[in-house]
């Protein structure tokens, strides 16, 4: 792939779908943007807008850009949604790891987690509630992540799942599954274990630490 190339048609996508969006440096690597995200419907209905900070990964394409929301509309606390850093936390890092992996161009970044991001916080302004519901803070939310998404809801299995992918040992297809469920590895964990593949050695590290906390308190 010609990063250089990559880089400048994704600029020009931006440039179109987000004119309010002005790039504030490029020289090769990675640019950034700053300005006003309008949240609108499909028909063009306007609901509000946000000034935002949009900083591209260093392994652009396949890295999570960061945001900022840079007008003060969000409150910086976790209950908002915003990381310590005061970057807004879209969605779960696992989830956007997993995106990342097939590319995740800033104008795509926008429209899958911002816009809607952006949209579920002004909807908690009027409500005082996220419409979809939400992820829990902090490691009780990679919980809820592992049992919602993952239907892995106990912590010796979570363990068992993500040490057989970090020491590359996992069942056949047509083994039992290591969990204990006499199913086999097929039908039972594989497609956890092809979505974990996929988030990197550095999250699942952060995760079989606090499983394993969990079993030992």
């Amino acid at each position: 792939m010609n990063l250089s190339r990559t880089i400048k048609e994704d600029i020009g996508h931006m440039k179109e779908r987000f004119p309010k969006l002005v790039l504030l440096n490029y020289d090769g690597k990675p640019p950034s943007f700053e300005g006003i995200l309008d949240v609108c419907d499909e028909s063009g209905e306007w609901y509000g807008s946000f000034d935002i900070r949009l900083i591209a990964s260093g392994k652009y394409p396949y890295g999570i850009p960061r945001m900022f929301e840079t007008g003060g509309l969000i409150e910086r606390i976790p209950d908002r949604h915003v990381n310590n850093d005061g970057s807004s936390c879209v969605a779960m890092e696992h989830v956007l790891l997993y995106r990342a992996v097939s590319g995740l161009s800033m104008n795509a970044y926008l429209q899958e987690f911002a816009w809607p991001y952006f949209a579920n916080q002004l909807y908690f302004n009027v409500n005082g509630h996220y419409a979809a519901g939400e992820y829990a803070h902090g490691f009780a939310g990679v919980q809820q992540f592992y049992r919602e998404s993952l239907d892995t809801a106990d912590p010796v299995i979570a363990v068992k799942l993500i040490a057989g992918i970090l020491n590359r040992r996992l069942p056949l297809r047509n083994e039992q599954c290591f969990c204990g469920s006499l199913k086999k590895y097929k039908n039972c964990h594989l497609k956890a274990v092809n979505y974990l593949q996929s988030v990197g050695d550095a999250r699942l590290t952060g995760d079989l630490a606090g499983f394993e906390y969990l079993i030992k308190h």
